[in-house]
């Protein structure tokens, strides 16, 4: 039975004023916000007890905010040991919070943690550990990114705070889906020993009573750090990837088109006018020239800097849940290349072009595929976060990022024009 009895988190700090001195604006007590709010309930799913006060069996946890606010990671304060390995869970690619992380680290290893001014306090920890049969006995928590696809993330370790497994839990029928799919991947890829890679291995999979939980292994080190920039490392994986699944998940540009084309009209009325005949110019300026986009083989889907980081001279690269055939060639380069250019602030139009002249002087595409590629990474991003979106008979579909994403799209056809 799922018990969510989170009453007592509905302020679990003083809620401070939402004006400074200065006249600018707080964010609100954690306690208040919804995805918090969700993890707590997917955490009381599995047998935690979350509260703001001690109780039986419960241990301290600080509890910190990310960069912009919209998730927040739980972090056990003691022993010290975890405390410490605990913070292999936040995973900067900014210079600054990589700084204040590695402030933290040393706060944690002096013992400072419990200076930490939020806190919770939670039980059962050591039960969910074990569910893993990883040789873990405590863990960390990561709120997951506000969104229709949230979901918990937990970093399960030893007393020594070495990282044994993580698992994500979820509520949501929808997300539940994309567990299974990661859970298949990972076993499929498993079988195929790919040498350029380390890839986690699935520990238990199962959806149960409304929850659904994918446990995998973890080779990850308090000491791993994400690559942010792209390296040979990366191009070595994607490589192999390509090879040794392009009998069973290559498809012709032709078949991409029919499907994205199908998808589209899915979404019927409830896209905007200004999307629909984008995409619609999109698909069509993709049509002339099918076979520049054609894909190689299987892509992981999301393949950004913090989804892989290197260990050793391996790299090691996880969640898999959007992995599948539906993707344009070189979809995950272009998505790690376009994670890396969001951190320098450009203008979409200027980084549109940047990555068009990264494509073609550094990795060798053609003028016409690295255009025609990158349009279509961005119709497909913007076909999955459409349909990720909640229907509403009283409005447009509509997703954050929208703006950015048309702007970019908008140089992107642009330059297909001149072309």
């Amino acid at each position: 039975m799922i018990r969510a009895e989170i009453s007592d988190l509905a302020e679990p700090v003083p809620r401070p004023s939402n004006r400074d001195g200065s006249g600018s604006r707080r964010r609100p007590g954690f306690g208040a916000d919804t995805s918090f709010r969700a993890a707590v309930r997917e955490m009381e799913a599995v047998g935690l007890r979350v509260r703001t006060q001690p109780h039986a069996g419960s241990a301290p946890y600080g509890v910190l905010s990310g960069r912009t606010g919209s998730r927040f990671f739980l972090l056990p304060l003691r022993p010290r040991a975890v405390s410490t390995g605990a913070l292999a869970l936040v995973q900067p690619v900014r210079w600054v919070p990589r700084a204040v992380k590695g402030v933290a680290s040393v706060g944690a290893r002096l013992g400072l943690g419990p200076l930490l001014p939020h806190k919770v306090h939670v039980s059962g920890v050591g039960d969910l550990a074990r569910m893993a049969d990883a040789g873990a006995r405590h863990g960390a928590f990561l709120t997951g990114t506000p969104g229709p696809h949230r979901k918990l993330s937990v970093q399960l370790m030893d007393d020594a705070g070495h990282i044994r497994a993580y698992a994500k839990v979820s509520l949501v029928p929808a997300v539940q889906v994309l567990l299974q799919r990661e859970a298949q991947v990972l076993r499929l890829l498993a079988a195929m020993d790919l040498r350029s890679a380390w890839l986690p291995c699935v520990l238990r999979s199962e959806v149960r009573g409304g929850t659904a939980i994918l446990a995998t292994d973890a080779v990850r080190t308090p000491a791993a750090r994400c690559l942010t920039d792209l390296d040979a490392l990366h191009l070595d994986f994607l490589q192999e990837l390509a090879a040794r699944t392009a009998s069973s998940w290559a498809r012709s540009g032709a078949s991409l088109l029919d499907e994205w084309s199908a998808r589209l009209a899915q979404l019927g009325d409830a896209l905007a006018p200004p999307w629909r005949q984008r995409l619609d110019r999109a698909m069509a300026v993709l049509a002339a020239e099918p076979s520049l986009i054609a894909s190689r083989g299987l892509a992981h889907g999301d393949f950004t800097p913090v989804n892989c980081f290197r260990q050793d001279s391996r790299l090691c690269v996880f969640d898999w849940e959007y992995a599948g055939a539906a993707y344009p060639a070189d979809h995950d380069l272009i998505c790690l290349l376009d994670a890396v250019a969001r951190l320098g602030g450009d203008a979409p139009a200027a980084r549109a072009q940047g990555l068009e002249q990264r494509l073609m002087g550094e990795l060798g595409r053609s003028r016409n595929e690295a255009n025609r590629r990158l349009i279509a990474f961005h119709c497909v991003h913007a076909l999955r976060s459409l349909e990720r979106q909640p229907s509403q008979a009283d409005a447009g579909l509509d997703w954050y990022g929208a703006d950015e994403a048309a702007r970019t799209l908008d140089a992107l056809l642009a330059r297909a024009s001149a072309s």
